[in-house]
């Protein structure tokens, strides 16, 4: 059964949060990373550690925090890479908290981040996720302050390059970065969790827009702060990163836009996709690695369509409401952005 339709029993425990670590080549930043969870003032909670198939020194480095710390530790090791997607999956199913917290081992997380999302939780019974701002390391710069979704069809970081002390504001958004979020375990045995086909990147933005479609509010909490050390394991424009950025992308719509809202927004659509095209195919010189992504992305069509079903079974809300939470490509210095990253990046 898909990741993304999978159901999960949360077993009786008194621990309320169950922290997931997904490592993968992490030999230069996971004891940071580690250090600052120990350091939480949040305690309630258990760690997970799920490594990768690492082939580096990271795995002694795992092994040595855990024989120090007082933290209550669950260590996976599996013996292929299943992307942040597979690896996330393996640490929920050894998950017993009411709340399930995902963090990347290339971040530092300020001492009340955990403590900070909880709180937001506990007092906001209809939301489903919570997101962290997400600082760009050694800058005062955002990474993500929340997610959203552009009337191009497309998942984008909100925020991003963007001064951090201009996302002071705790708000409702379409969606959170999985790099340092927190999630209701009802939400999850509702709407899935994340959906191993998508291996690495918007695997997020998927769930986002299913826990929207399901009713599910997400909160962005700006209090609970995290310092990302950006694509650290995979590279900003490595070839990995940029074929499952265009093929996902292609999934998410497959899986989640009703067709309507869909139809309404084809003309958008399509000039994400000559831009795509110019951008990746043109500017930087990958046309094969462009079009395997976009094919690969059309061989699994009957496969997301049969998840698509599934989805919109339990689609609580209107078509209305979805575009009223998108975000207009003419607001908020978005086409600026583009064209800035289409010009420099």
């Amino acid at each position: 059964m898909s990741a993304s339709t999978e159901k999960y029993s949360l077993k009786e425990t008194m621990v309320d949060v169950s922290l997931i670590v997904l490592n993968y080549h992490g030999k230069e930043f996971i004891s940071d990373c580690l250090k600052s969870i120990e350091a939480q003032s949040f305690k309630n909670f258990e760690l997970i550690i799920v490594d990768n198939a690492s082939k580096d020194s990271s795995l002694d480095l795992i092994e040595d925090f855990k024989k120090k710390s007082g933290l209550k530790i669950k260590t996976v090791y599996l013996s292929n890479n299943k992307g942040f997607a597979g690896g996330n999956i393996e640490g929920l199913r050894h998950a017993e908290g009411k709340y399930i917290a995902l963090l990347n081992n290339d971040t530092e997380a300020d001492k009340n981040w955990l403590s900070e999302l909880v709180k937001a939780m506990d007092a906001h019974h209809a939301v489903g996720i919570c997101a962290s701002r997400l600082v760009v390391y050694g800058t005062d710069i955002i990474d993500s302050a929340g997610d959203c979704f552009s009337t191009f069809l497309k998942g984008f970081k909100r925020g991003e390059g963007e001064k951090s002390f201009l996302f002071n504001k705790m708000e409702y958004v379409f969606g959170a970065c999985a790099g340092a979020a927190l999630y209701r375990w009802k939400t999850l045995d509702e709407i899935g969790f994340l959906d191993e086909d998508f291996f690495l990147i918007h695997e997020d933005t998927d769930l986002n827009f299913r826990a929207q479609l399901a009713g599910w509010k997400v909160l962005y909490v700006p209090e609970a702060v995290t310092y990302h050390k950006v694509r650290s394991s995979i590279g900003e424009k490595s070839d990995i990163a940029v074929y499952h950025t265009l093929r996902n992308a292609e999934y998410v719509i497959i899986k989640n836009v009703p067709l309507p809202l869909f139809l309404r927004r084809f003309p958008q659509y399509i000039l994400r996709t000559i831009t795509e095209i110019l951008y990746f195919a043109v500017k930087h010189g990958r046309p094969l690695l462009y079009f395997r992504a976009k094919t690969d992305a059309m061989k699994m069509l009957l496969k997301m369509m049969k998840k698509r079903k599934d989805i919109m079974r339990g689609k609580k809300v209107s078509n209305g409401y979805l575009v009223s939470i998108m975000s207009p490509v003419a607001q908020n210095g978005f086409l600026k952005k583009k064209a800035k990253k289409f010009l420099c990046g």
